[in-house]
């Protein structure tokens, strides 16, 4: 269970084992923040030269970019056409333009599940041509890829060699499922990432959590061959059962699931919405409290309770249990307790069997003395009013959301005088939104919205710089009363100068000044380094030059004390070093100096002789 507290939980999970590193990903989520998406590049990338993971090694600025610039063209990430929020205008999500897929659900709900697969490839040189060993993880979460500080349930599964392990070939289905409901044109790269992929999954096997006997997975959406043929997996009957689940409905209790349930926890707004005679089946039903400031969506100031910008908090985990004497069956994924979570929308659901004393209810509820488990937040549900209290209606915001998401927006790039422009387009008309405002705006260029009209195709020029460009157009929705919604589209852009992403990386690094502070604080012996949101938020933020001279700054000092003291930490930051330097982005003349240093220190040269070694080598 993955608690508040714990952000990167998720994120932690992506890092590869000890001797390994990525090769290739693939994700599905429903709303996305691609600020956290930021993240995961970086969580491939930390581990030191050898592959070995550097436990509570942090990242600096300039080694998040080089880990953006390394791994994100070896991610594919599926999310719900419509619910990418829109995070500040920064010029370093332009390395993720080529990332993210919008797809949609063929039955009219929404692309919910939460799951990543991920392979990793054994460090080192291959020899005797022989293919390196690969490895994968499969993470079954309730957690979308955001930064939520909520109650969240994840399930690590990984690949282990053997006849009696667990076979997750829906898992497979299930992102090629979600190619042939992509919006628009889906690049050969991710094409080829998912065949090759869910081809592994087609004869792995995965070693099971301990005290699970047998794990099955249940898609739910795609009609696919191991989709429930009733559309619901649950169990008919038990002896005892638990269903934890934030949102709820009339449907799930009256239709999908018309059986006992001992016990039910969901958050007391949605609880509120139904109607008595689908809590009649219903034992003991409980509202979870953990103190968790929670935002409920209201008509007047609040956002869609499916916004991606709005975040959550409390209790978001979905769990259905059940025991039947001394057997105990467990369902998690990301379904929620509703109609249309069974019946309209893709979900995903593993189901876990073993004894109660491992996967029963008072496990999965129960703390320890050094941490409240979850039936300590449980309070006794009483509900408020005699009848129903309806939810919010954002029905038509959500709607027009996903009609706009859904065309096919290109960008075509042409050069403009001394910098470029960019004209984005659609060739089917935007949708008539009658008493609502549509604004879009490059999603580097916050400044520069425009209002758009319904009822033509979008043609809209926007004049930028090369570093500006942007692949991601983000649109605000605004009624002449109620809640606002934003979202961005990804877009592709042809056209593009190839020296695009060089230049990027050279503008976002910054001046020399701001590169050898880095580089200072990665050579320093108790760096004080930021943590991986820190260095998020400090890749993505521009640079200024605060007036300090270079020259000030105790680079060569701090590198031949490295040799000197540390030659292994010059070793670990070479490849950092050497990509920049292929890629152009380092000021002028320190390729030479580090180089020079470098092969001192890996020659073993005596101190004495380093300034033989560094003659005519250009100094900062």
């Amino acid at each position: 269970m993955l608690q508040p507290t714990n952000r990167l939980t998720l994120v932690g999970a992506m890092r590869p084992p000890a001797g390994f590193r990525i090769e290739s990903a693939m994700a599905v989520t429903f709303t996305l923040d691609l600020r956290a998406l930021l993240a995961a590049p970086a969580a491939f990338a930390l581990t030191g030269p050898d592959g070995v993971v550097a436990d509570g090694e942090q990242l600096e600025p300039v080694e998040l970019l080089h880990a953006l610039r390394s791994h994100a063209g070896k991610i594919t990430v599926f999310n719900q056409a419509g619910y990418t929020a829109v995070p500040p205008s920064r010029r370093v999500f332009a390395f993720l333009e080529g990332a993210v897929v919008p797809v949609g659900a063929p039955h009219g709900g929404i692309v919910h599940p939460k799951v990543w697969v991920l392979r990793y490839e054994a460090c080192g040189d291959e020899s005797a041509g022989q293919a390196r060993q690969q490895r994968l993880r499969v993470l079954v979460a309730s957690r979308n890829l955001t930064f939520d500080a909520s109650w969240d349930a994840v399930l690590r599964l990984d690949e282990s060699p053997g006849p009696s392990g667990a076979r997750l070939e829906p898992i497979g289905e299930l992102f090629e499922g979600l190619l042939e409901v992509a919006v628009g044109d889906v690049a050969e790269a991710h094409r080829q990432r998912v065949q090759s992929l869910a081809a592994a999954l087609q004869t792995a096997t995965f070693a099971l959590p301990d005290g699970v006997e047998d794990l099955r997975v249940h898609v739910l959406g795609l009609d696919g061959r191991h989709s429930p043929p009733t559309g619901s997996p649950l169990p008919v009957n038990a002896e005892r059962s638990l269903v934890i689940s934030p949102f709820v409905s009339d449907g799930f209790f009256n239709t999908v699931h018309p059986h006992p349930i001992t016990e039910l926890v969901s958050l007391e707004a949605w609880l509120d919405s139904l109607k008595p005679t689908a809590l009649a089946n219903v034992g003991t039903t409980y509202t979870f409290d953990d103190g968790s400031p929670i935002e409920l969506a209201t008509a007047e100031d609040q956002s869609s309770p499916l916004d991606p910008a709005r975040p959550l908090a409390g209790l978001h985990a979905k769990v259905f249990a059940f025991e039947t004497g001394d057997r105990a069956r467990l369902f998690t994924g990301s379904a929620n307790a509703t109609y249309s979570a069974f019946h309209s929308s893709v979900e995903i659901l593993v189901e876990l069997t073993g004894p109660t004393a491992t996967l029963g209810i008072d496990r999965l509820c129960g703390g320890n003395p050094d941490e409240p488990g979850l039936r300590d937040w449980f309070i006794p549900y009483r509900p408020s009013n005699d009848e129903p209290v309806p939810l919010p209606d954002t029905s038509t915001l959500d709607r027009a959301r996903v009609a706009i998401a859904q065309l096919q927006i290109e960008g075509d790039v042409e050069a403009s005088g001394a910098d470029w422009a960019v004209t984005y387009r659609t060739s089917a008309p935007l949708p008539n939104l009658d008493g609502m405002a549509v604004h879009c705006w490059p999603l580097s260029s916050a400044g520069n919205r425009r209002p758009v009209a319904g009822g033509s195709p979008l043609e809209e020029r926007f004049e930028t710089s090369l570093e500006a460009m942007s692949g991601f157009l983000a649109f605000e929705l605004a009624p002449e009363d109620g809640p606002v919604a934003e979202f961005v589209v990804p877009v592709p852009l042809r056209g593009v100068p190839e020296h695009r992403e060089r230049f990027l990386l050279r503008s976002l690094i910054g001046n020399a000044e701001r590169f050898f502070r880095y580089l200072l604080a990665l050579l320093d012996e108790d760096p004080g380094q930021f943590d991986l949101l820190d260095a998020v938020e400090r890749a993505s933020a521009d640079g200024s030059d605060d007036g300090s001279s270079v020259a000030a700054l105790p680079v060569l000092e701090k590198l031949l004390r490295t040799m000197r003291r540390d030659p292994a930490k010059l070793a670990g930051l070479h490849p950092l070093v050497s990509d920049l330097a292929d890629d152009d982005a380092l000021p002028a003349g320190f390729a030479e100096l580090w180089n020079a240093i470098f092969d001192v220190a890996i020659a073993g040269t005596a101190p004495g002789d380093t300034a033989e070694a560094l003659e005519g080598a250009p100094a900062r």
